[in-house]
């Protein structure tokens, strides 16, 4: 075989294994996508909640207790579209982890306030509303770190840590 038609092969290899590469890493990226779509939704039954106990109207009281939860959750819309308008970018990614583990500790603080004269802080119904979001979110949340994680591992493996960077790839963040 003559060295043209050895370097042909080669090059013809190394294109294929490249198309291949990036055909492996969009899916990939398009997964975690989903993911943090899934993580979004599930975000989005905080609000829900805190709507139907707290209805957003003009003058409306919020206990005191609530109002750490309740800031929370407001800030949650921003920073969710700051994570989609910067998809698997790991500054949006890491606000958006924050505010949500904020919106998690109001809540045990909230939950564990000792009841006063009038009752409960928290109503029994909301308890158990809120704990099943939190359980969903926490899941989608955990599912997407783990296909973060994936890809990122894709990105560092050898050869195609080589490459990667001049296809655009970059690492993504966690929540």
């Amino acid at each position: 075989m003559s060295a043209s038609v050895l370097l042909g092969l080669l090059a013809a290899t190394t294109v294929f294994w490249c198309v291949g590469l990036y055909n492996r890493l969009m899916r990939m990226r398009a997964r975690g996508l989903d993911a943090l779509g899934s993580v979004e939704k599930q975000l989005k039954s905080y609000t829900g909640l805190l709507n139907a106990q707290f209805p957003d109207e003009e003058g409306s009281y919020i206990p005191m207790e609530w109002a750490a939860l309740v800031s929370s959750v407001k800030a949650l819309d921003a920073q969710c579209k700051a994570a989609r308008a910067a998809p698997l970018q790991a500054d949006p990614l890491q606000t958006l982890a924050q505010t949500v583990d904020a919106i998690e500790t109001a809540w045990t603080v909230l939950r564990e306030a000792p009841a006063d004269l009038a009752g409960p802080t928290m109503p029994e119904a909301m308890q158990k509303l809120w704990d099943e979001a939190a359980l969903k979110v926490r899941t989608a949340r955990g599912g997407f770190n783990q296909i973060v994680e994936r890809y990122n591992q894709a990105l560092d493996q050898f050869p195609a840590s080589l490459v990667v960077a001049m296809m655009g790839f970059k690492e993504a963040g966690t929540l």
